[in-house]
């Protein structure tokens, strides 16, 4: 979404680079935060416990357990990321545990996408993501992850 300045260089970035580590010289084509689809568990115990909470003399301790809850995921949302740069893939999911993939795109033996009932009404599917060694990575809950899976298909033609 503009030119970046490091170090002398003018890098074009087709994407928001907020909340990325890049290298000197890399470009971002895709930086998206999963979707809230991700964290449906943790959503549906916050709206139990709120619920139930509501009902008896521990109110406070159910809105106050329910909040947490529900803050925890907007704010691991927050932190997560599924980024396409020019050079590698990478995401990066939680906020209290964190976990970190990522692959060159170089090293990319193949791509499928694949939707969900509940991701096709929500616009949003899957990517999975494999290399020549059979190592895996699927990003779930991805908003327009055709888009995304044709960025890191015009980056892999480069490989080609």
């Amino acid at each position: 979404m503009g030119n970046t300045t490091t170090a002398g260089e003018n890098v074009q970035h087709q994407a928001d680079t907020d909340g990325i580590d890049l290298m000197q010289g890399e470009s971002a084509h895709q930086n998206r935060r999963p979707s809230w689809a991700l964290w449906w568990k943790q959503i549906a115990l916050g709206a139990f416990v709120l619920l139930a909470g509501l009902g008896g003399d521990a109110a406070a301790g159910g809105i106050l357990v329910g909040g947490g809850i529900f803050a925890y995921v907007v704010l691991a949302r927050i932190q997560s990321r599924y980024v396409v740069t020019d050079e590698r893939v990478k995401a990066k999911i939680g906020l209290l545990s964190k976990a970190s993939r990522e692959y060159r795109i170089a090293d990319l033996n193949s791509l499928s996408t694949s939707q969900s009932i509940f991701e096709r009404l929500v616009g949003h599917g899957s990517l999975t993501l494999r290399t020549a060694s059979n190592d895996e990575i699927v990003w779930r809950g991805v908003p327009d992850y055709q888009d995304v899976a044709n960025s890191i298909r015009q980056e892999q033609r480069k490989y080609d």
